[in-house]
């Protein structure tokens, strides 16, 4: 079993009498799982015989579960402004890819009053740490076509705005979705992209990624008795209608596709997707990524771990090396990778490989409080998007380096260990 939490929509609270120090708890559609586990891991009243026995936590929204955390261990923190004591979770929040946590976002929890719950796992406490951390198959390139007709279910006006703002800036847009009669197929990764239809401003409005697997869930349209079919997914890329990708464009360019299906969750095929991504991102006007995660996940592939974290700490240790310092490798017992000298000039680095688009990383207390004794004298190099061929092996030089000031503020972390928001200009791209 797992201990589930079940949120209302995000609301203020008052960080000076929250024994947290939270300004805000429950659910917020735009934050990553690491923030919604920090600022909703405590406060609960839950049976301290009970959390000896859980492996995993579930955060759910809505009766849907969409984060899992492997517990750690629990903490006890005020009830205030009862007496008495109540709990706080800690625990390390699971990213896609792992089965564990595939297998359990997505599954239906239900609605109750109590706000804590416990989820069936069965079907996954027979997974092994080392299965876990088996890099799966290659599932290629999949994508879908989820579609939208706003004569028959419209998007909130001004929620679709501020969707479209916050998918500008980078940030994250998570969404449910029909996808029609499709009851699999579909896995956490896997593109996505939305296909307006109806009458007019018919096309491509939006792209993004799958974050579970498909499940059943009341149906949309409130007239329907039966249970419709669902997946989560974070949009990457939304626009207003009237900067619609046209179909007319579509069909003369990508001709292979069918682009007027009857319903969501239909297959992309793959020698298309490529070509859409492309032509998709021209009409954007920004590059291809590669991927659309944002952050650094944590790689449970330790050979595989090990050669990113290689790369960036090469690639880093290089760049100075080649400016005429100093450089000694310091990575083992030193809360900093390598220390660079150049006269009386003294750098410490620190090095961070993702094969994610990297716009924020994995920071541990100890990186933080050093750079934080030392102001001005850090840095931060950031090699993401690197890429690894079929058999495993890094592709040499791949990804894109990028250096930032190592000045590491409140407001840019998020405990885990941290997330760092890769905050400002790079010094060198």
């Amino acid at each position: 079993m797992a201990v589930n939490l079940a949120l209302a929509d995000a609301y203020s609270v008052d960080a000076r009498r929250d024994p947290l120090g939270r300004t805000w708890v429950g659910w917020d559609r735009t934050a990553s799982d690491e923030v919604l586990w920090a600022v909703n891991r405590g406060r609960w009243r839950l049976d301290e015989r009970a959390l000896t026995r859980e492996r995993f936590a579930t955060i759910s929204y809505r009766g849907v579960v969409q984060i899992v955390a492997e517990l750690e261990g629990y903490e006890s923190v005020p009830a205030d402004p009862k007496p008495g004591l109540k709990k706080a979770l800690l625990g390390r929040v699971l990213a896609p890819g792992d089965p564990v946590r595939d297998a359990l976002v997505g599954r239906l929890v239900g609605r109750q009053r109590n706000p804590v719950s416990y989820v069936d796992t069965s079907d996954v406490d027979s997974i092994s740490a080392a299965e876990r951390a088996r890099t799966g198959p290659e599932r290629g390139d999949h994508a879908f076509l989820v579609t939208n007709n706003p004569g028959l279910w419209a998007w909130n006006e001004d929620e679709y705005d501020e969707d479209v703002r916050t998918a500008a800036a980078g940030g994250i847009v998570r969404g449910q979705w029909s996808v029609g009669p499709r009851t699999g197929g579909i896995e956490p990764g896997d593109r996505v992209f939305m296909l307006r239809q109806g009458r007019d401003r018919r096309g491509i409005i939006g792209s993004g990624t799958f974050t579970s697997r498909v499940f059943q869930d009341a149906h949309w349209d409130e007239t329907k008795p039966n249970d419709a079919n669902y997946a989560l997914i974070d949009w990457d890329a939304l626009v207003d209608p009237e900067d619609v990708l046209p179909i007319e464009r579509l069909k003369a360019e990508l001709s292979d596709q069918h682009w007027e299906p009857q319903a969501s969750g239909t297959s992309i095929r793959q020698e298309v997707r490529r070509r859409l991504e492309q032509i998709w991102a021209g009409h954007l006007g920004r590059p291809v990524s590669r991927r659309t995660a944002r952050r650094q996940a944590w790689q449970l592939d330790p050979e595989r771990r090990k050669q990113v974290e290689d790369a960036a700490q090469d690639r880093l240790m290089r760049h100075y090396r080649d400016l005429g310092w100093q450089v000694q490798d310091t990575r083992h017992g030193n809360p900093y990778d390598a220390i660079a000298v150049k006269g009386a000039e003294v750098r410490y680095l620190e090095a961070k490989g993702t094969e994610t688009v990297g716009r924020a990383v994995i920071v541990t207390p100890g990186e933080v409080e050093h750079a934080r004794k030392h102001p001005g004298q850090c840095v931060l190099g950031v090699l993401s998007d690197i890429e690894f061929t079929a058999a495993g092996d890094l592709v040499p030089n791949s990804g894109i380096f990028r250096m930032f000031d190592w000045c590491p503020e409140a407001t840019d972390l998020v405990a885990r260990s941290y997330d760092y928001t890769l905050n400002g200009q790079p010094l060198t791209e």
